[in-house]
């Protein structure tokens, strides 16, 4: 009788270690799945990024291939035309270039870009040649003063972070002067600071807040129909990412300052 009561007991007592297993296994495996879908989190975080640099990238150089017809219909002579053919051409191949890399995303999606030295003369210059268009067009008049050059940074996103930040400078312009935009670089303690300054229509305080909001607007009687949110929204994120801030001064019909801290620790 003893000797069943023993085991009883040891058939009970391997249900509750079979039991402790299973539960073990299912704690496993539900973290498991909870890795799984932080991963798909983060992958669908990386795709909307994916999404605003697309959009910006091929915007660009269909807005100038827009600038740059219009101003050959314009155009008075065959010389004038012609000059601004070569132009047209780049801002077309630019934007293949932009389709072909959307192409590579996937290859690659797992793999981000690293920081490395970059030439912060080299891609303000490509930056400023992607909008030529809108920058003749406009009649704007760009200076730089770069007392650092060379940077620790992703160069795809340094590209963004300009791009942005210049064709706003355009786009808000004032009407009742010529735009100038003036880009500098310097160093302060931990940071490359990049500039960029403009004398346009500059933001309201009451909207100030709205500056780096996604689809934050700026809607009113001088910005009618426009939007700075998705472009500065995605300017802060990728400075804000690497450790990095983006500051800003404004005065109301007078311009503004972007100051863009790259981290470089």
């Amino acid at each position: 009788m003893k000797i069943e009561n023993f085991s009883t007991l040891g058939n009970k007592t391997n249900g509750i270690k079979a039991k402790k297993t299973d539960m073990e296994r299912l704690v496993l495996e539900n973290q498991r799945l909870l890795e799984e879908l932080s991963g798909l989190q983060q992958i669908n975080r990386e795709y909307k990024s994916i999404i605003y640099h697309a959009s910006h990238d091929l915007k660009g150089p269909l807005n100038n291939i827009v600038s740059l017809v219009n101003l050959m219909i314009e155009a008075k002579d065959l010389e004038e035309i012609d000059s601004l053919s070569k132009p047209v051409l780049r801002s077309i191949s630019k934007f293949k270039t932009s389709l072909n890399e959307l192409i590579l995303i996937k290859k690659n999606e797992n793999e981000p870009e690293k920081n490395g030295i970059v030439n912060i003369k080299t891609v303000l210059n490509e930056v400023i040649e992607s909008i030529n268009g809108q920058i003749m067009e406009s009649g704007a008049v760009l200076t730089k003063a770069l007392q650092i050059t060379q940077v620790h940074f992703p160069r795809k996103n340094l590209r963004s972070i300009l791009f942005n930040l210049i064709s706003n400078a355009i786009k808000y312009k004032s009407a009742d002067r010529i735009p100038t935009i003036h880009v500098s670089s310097f160093r302060q303690g931990e940071f490359v600071v990049i500039a960029v300054l403009d004398n346009g229509t500059g933001i309201r305080k009451e909207n100030m807040d709205k500056l780096f909001t996604k689809f934050g607007t700026l809607h009113d009687e001088s910005y009618p129909g426009e939007s700075l949110g998705i472009g500065l929204f995605l300017v802060k994120k990728l400075l804000e990412e690497s450790g990095g801030k983006i500051e800003v001064e404004s005065e109301w019909a007078k311009g503004s300052v972007f100051n863009a801290y790259l981290n470089q620790k």
